[in-house]
């Protein structure tokens, strides 16, 4: 959960926090929040993100935001 919550300090959000439910729902994050998240993770893996990925659902917290990067790069 480390290296999200480092996604999350790169795009100037450090007041986000694993504990942290309903982050899009209760507009803790927006899209422009999100657009950035994708940009940092396609940087740190390297390779870009499918766009079936890139759903405000895969956004609402760090464990579903774990579960899409497991699922999307084999972490």
């Amino acid at each position: 959960m480390q290296i999200i919550k480092e996604f999350f300090m790169k795009i100037g959000r450090d007041d986000i926090d694993e504990n942290m439910k309903n982050l899009v729902s209760n507009n803790e994050i927006d899209s422009i929040d999100v657009m950035a998240l994708v940009a940092e993770i396609e940087k740190h893996y390297q390779k870009t993100l499918d766009r079936k990925y890139i759903k405000m659902t895969y956004f609402e917290d760090f464990e579903s935001i774990k579960k899409m990067l497991d699922e999307a790069y084999g972490s």
